[in-house]
């Protein structure tokens, strides 16, 4: 009898994980989730430089009391936090365009022109064509450059991306996009990368998960999901670099069949404490041939409500960056680096064109700084 029951047990279990795989469509990147773990990991020669940044999908609408909140208190929170080269927290802040409000823009200019971080874009769309969704990219690109967001001193448009609704190239269908060629779009109109992922419960997740890879259009939805992984000695070639962020199967007797799933997002509903930040420190996501450089890339919506804002401004998100400081900026394991998405992907670069050294010497190495940061006052060493 306790036989029976033990096996009903277990036929009950991995049935309810049969219908969330299914239904949640973790049958995306699941195969992709366990060839992942199933990788030799590359040693690391002397400290790993932890590179942290946090891509906020940040829609405050016309609700400015939340933009208001980060105005006043990003700074109080930033200012209990340094890296191993005294700078705060580097937040960026993807603005979604079809939001065209001058005074959200404006408080971010003041953020970015203190030195908190930059703005890239975000763009919700839906039922386009490429040529209404170019139409609609340049009026939103326009908008923002006005306040000095995605363009560089010499005028030049370039920026990070983050699809609404995790719809990069139709991959969602039309309802959230609409145009097959969007990451060649998108390069043409001066992107250098895309951060919308991961989207776990999304068709649009890549079918690989944990890498920095590069990805070529092509006339179908979703080109993105083959592409080629950074390299370190291989110059990167394609329209998009496809950077991910963290994503963890993590055993939990809080969770719901007692497995959670870490993918990064800081939200009420999976507050943020030291175990998080031990998981993606756990991913090791880098360029190959460069573990000694490894990438956390987190994301929010940082705007989404007063319970949103409170997870990524308040005490949790600030225990949760102590941590990571007393626990990997020992400067013989670990070093600490807080940079931007686009500081990022130059660093991603930089270690696929063989740079090594001091990373600070490549945050500019690709995509300079842009001009809304030109008021930018450097932290004390």
């Amino acid at each position: 009898m306790i036989k029976r029951l033990v096996l009903l047990a277990l036929a009950l279990y991995l049935g309810l994980w049969a219908f969330r795989i299914a239904f949640r469509k973790y049958y995306v990147w699941l195969p992709g989730y366990v060839s992942w773990t199933m990788e030799s990991k590359e040693p690391a020669p002397g400290p790993i430089h932890l590179f942290f940044l946090f891509a906020d999908h940040f829609e405050p609408g016309e609700r400015y009391e939340l933009t208001e909140r980060w105005l006043n208190e990003y700074p109080k929170l930033a200012a209990r936090h340094r890296d191993s080269a005294g700078r705060p927290p580097q937040h960026t802040w993807f603005y979604p365009a079809e939001q065209p409000i001058d005074r959200n823009m404006l408080a971010l200019q003041k953020l970015v022109s203190a030195g908190y971080g930059e703005v890239e874009l975000h763009v919700h769309h839906a039922n386009d064509t490429q040529e209404s969704a170019r139409r609609r990219f340049e009026r939103g690109i326009a908008y923002l450059q006005r306040f000095g967001f995605l363009k560089t001193p010499d005028g030049a448009s370039h920026f990070a991306f983050v699809h609404g609704n995790w719809g990069l190239d139709n991959s969602n269908g039309a309802q959230f996009c609409g145009n097959n060629r969007e990451l060649e779009m998108l390069r043409q109109l001066g992107c250098f990368a895309d951060f919308t992922f991961p989207s776990i419960q999304w068709q649009s997740q890549p079918p690989s998960v944990n890498n920095i890879y590069m990805a070529t259009d092509d006339d179908r939805p979703k080109s993105y999901a083959q592409g080629v992984p950074l390299q370190a000695g291989v110059k990167p070639t394609g329209d998009l670099m496809i950077f991910q962020g963290p994503l963890l199967l993590v055993p939990s007797l809080r969770a719901t069949l007692f497995v959670a799933i870490d993918d990064g997002n800081i939200h009420p509903a999976a507050p943020v404490g030291p175990d998080r930040v031990d998981n993606w420190v756990r991913t090791g996501i880098h360029v190959k041939g460069r573990p000694d450089w490894q990438f956390i890339k987190i994301h929010g919506h940082g705007a989404e409500g007063p319970d949103d804002a409170t997870e990524s401004l308040g005490p949790r998100f600030d225990s949760a960056l102590s941590h990571l400081e007393s626990r990997y900026n020992d400067g013989l394991h670990y070093i600490l680096h807080y940079v931007t998405a686009r500081e990022a992907f130059n660093l991603a670069r930089a270690a696929a064109e063989g740079k090594t050294g001091d990373p600070g010497a490549y945050y500019d190495y690709v995509i300079p700084r842009y001009a809304a940061r030109k008021g930018f006052l450097a932290a004390p060493e």
